[in-house]
């Protein structure tokens, strides 16, 4: 019987979120100290889309997280989503090739063009077997990609 390879939790293994706020450099980006949700088997993702309007190259990079509802509380902070909304949020995540990937954050703009919310969304599910989940969804445009 041929083996089916299983890419788990929308190639993300894992993330971690934090506010930028004062925050200078990357390397203050301490593991263990951000917002880390354990995520679902399916519905996450990290997209990058580098488009050229008028020769300038610009790249959004979009994180796209999903949880179970109970496991989510920490995104629905208040102050967490004020933070997010407004000052922006820097990301640490391990895809399921073994890639860790700083986003938020560029040596050219620094925290600048964090990463902003764009949706936390709850859904209840429509079919029986449908988990009631929570997707967050935050977005940054810059000039670089987040895989070099």
């Amino acid at each position: 019987m041929t083996q089916k390879k299983y890419k788990p939790i929308g190639g993300i293994i894992a993330a971690e979120l934090f506010t930028v706020g004062d925050r200078v450099g990357v390397e203050e980006l301490t593991a263990g100290q951000g917002v880390a949700v354990e995520l679902m088997d399916d519905g996450s993702k990290y997209e990058e889309v580098a488009t050229a309007e008028e020769s300038l190259v610009s790249v959004e990079h979009t994180l796209t997280l999903c949880s179970d509802r109970h496991l989510s509380q920490a995104w629905f902070d208040e102050d967490f989503l004020q933070r997010a909304a407004v000052e922006g949020v820097a990301a640490r995540i391990l895809l399921a090739t073994g890639e860790e990937l700083t986003l938020g954050w560029s040596e050219r703009f620094g925290f600048e063009q964090a990463l902003r919310l764009r949706s936390l969304r709850f859904d209840s599910g429509s079919q029986p077997n449908d988990s009631p989940r929570t997707v967050l969804t935050l977005v940054a445009c810059d000039t670089h990609s987040a895989l070099t």
